[in-house]
């Protein structure tokens, strides 16, 4: 288990232990992208494939060049970690069209770069390595700032209202913050459920 392969290849002709699905059994030990690799695959056996949780189908006879280009390709897509998501480790999150690359210290909004300072990225950070919890404004001040900070906590209310507009410039529909009357701020019941992060119970008190 300490094993922690990037891309999967599945042989869709091996039959899945205990009469399973196998993009199931692979699922609940791994995040890596499966690649489903099948015999003169037709549009039916792709079509099934990818419903089943593959990223991709290739046909066998295939080429070594042209398997390692797919797992090339697949390895430059955001990383949507199917399951065991761990905000607080991940090192890219998405929710629905938003990805947060934590590494790049990058956003992007279905598929495009939004402009953000240093401050908008590290407080929105925050919001999303903590996707259960409304953040208050000393929380937030602390995590990004330092315990030492001095100041006004209303500019956090500034550079998170900054930040809002530009999200929202490209999907003028999602709500990406929500302010939470005299306490903090959370992510939008919307963006969790556009990421189907949001469970049927948690309504408009679960941030995520």
């Amino acid at each position: 288990e300490s094993f922690n392969p990037d891309v999967i290849l599945v042989d869709l002709e091996m039959p899945a232990p205990h009469g399973g699905s196998v993009f199931d059994i692979v699922r609940s030990k791994s995040e890596a992208y499966l690649i489903a690799i099948a015999p003169a695959a037709a549009d039916t056996v792709r079509i099934r494939a990818l419903r089943a949780g593959a990223d991709d189908v290739v046909s066998v006879p295939v080429s070594p060049e042209e398997l390692a280009a797919r797992c090339q390709a697949l390895l430059r897509r955001p990383r949507n970690l199917h399951t065991r998501w761990d905000p607080m480790a991940a090192s890219v999150i998405v929710l629905g069209p938003l990805s947060v690359d934590v590494g790049r210290k990058e956003i992007q909004v279905h598929g495009q770069d939004v402009p953000v300072t240093r401050i908008e990225f590290a407080l929105f950070e925050q919001l999303c390595r903590h996707p259960a919890e409304v953040r208050s404004r000393i929380q937030l001040l602390e995590e990004v700032w330092g315990p030492n900070w001095v100041g006004d906590t209303h500019v956090v209310d500034v550079h998170l209202s900054n930040l809002r507009r530009k999200l929202q410039r490209l999907a003028p529909d999602l709500r990406f913050i929500h302010t939470v009357r005299g306490v903090g701020f959370r992510l939008s019941t919307d963006l969790l459920r556009s990421g189907g992060a949001a469970d049927s119970d948690e309504r408009d008190l679960i941030p995520a």
